[in-house]
């Protein structure tokens, strides 16, 4: 849906222009509960996507599927983000746990083209440059007013963080990222999980809830410890950013308590061993 015109126009008539991606977005971040600011995100690849392929009801027949349909295609769009976040695209490939992950069908069926991962990545630069601009030109005027009544503002801004970091060089392999100018190892981006004994959990249902609640923060989950029928007994998350342990972890000498799928987890900063 393009809004761009020299016409000045009101607030109404910018946000009735826009009824189909607002009712697309409140309906992710209210009805599914997605993240704030992983639905900017989604919003704005999804706005890609029906320009790029000149469908202009993409959006409209996204607002009348079932919520089960809804969630597959937008946990499809948050591979390809996570695929964008990546420069280099084996390494993308390497950190998924399941290569089925690399298919995306119901993007394709949607849009009637044959996508893969491999080409969002061949476009990596032009699609976030796109997604940057219908960020700032649709979704953060568009989108305001309902984040304002959900009070949750400041997430929205992390959006244009996200697209501009994607730019920086990033070392996976070497366990680092940049903040300012300054390596973070990964140990520094990591989070301890702790799980309880005759509760098993998946790294896939840790992985589900801490990307619904937190947005695209995970890197890579490493469980470990064996209790009864080689249960995990704890787990290592490390983040894309050490900037996102204080939304998981409310107190650095504290552990924080989560209930995934009715198990109980414990979350507390990582602390790498001193062993003399």
């Amino acid at each position: 849906m393009d809004s761009s015109s020299s016409i000045s126009i009101t607030r109404e008539e910018f946000n009735a222009f826009h009824k189909f991606d607002r009712d697309l977005f409140t309906r992710i971040v209210i009805s599914l509960r997605r993240d704030i600011s992983l639905s900017f995100r989604v919003m704005c690849f999804l706005i890609y996507l029906e320009k790029s392929v000149l469908m202009s009801n993409l959006i409209f027949n996204l607002v009348s599927l079932p919520d089960l349909f809804m969630n597959t295609i937008i946990d499809e769009v948050v591979m390809c983000l996570r695929c964008l976040s990546c420069e280099n695209f084996p390494t993308f490939v390497a950190s998924l746990r399941n290569i089925n992950s690399l298919s995306i069908p119901w993007i394709r069926r949607m849009t009637r083209q044959n996508f893969t991962l491999e080409v969002f990545h061949q476009n990596r630069e032009d699609i976030l440059l796109e997604m940057k601009k219908h960020l700032k030109s649709i979704c953060y005027p568009a989108f305001e007013d309902i984040c304002f009544e959900m009070q949750d503002m400041e997430k929205m801004y992390t959006s244009s963080h996200f697209l501009c970091a994607q730019q920086a060089t990033t070392n996976h392999a070497a366990g680092t990222n940049n903040v300012e100018g300054q390596q973070v190892t990964a140990e520094d981006r990591t989070v301890f999980l702790t799980f309880s004994k005759g509760h098993p959990i998946s790294e896939e249902e840790v992985y589900a809830y801490f990307t619904r609640r937190f947005g695209d923060i995970v890197e890579a989950i490493h469980m470990g410890g064996v209790g009864g029928k080689d249960q995990a007994l704890y787990a290592r998350m490390v983040l894309r950013s050490a900037a996102k342990i204080p939304e998981i972890v409310s107190d650095e000498g504290c552990r924080t308590k989560f209930t995934i799928n009715g198990k109980h987890v414990k979350a507390r900063k990582f602390i790498i061993p001193n062993y003399k």
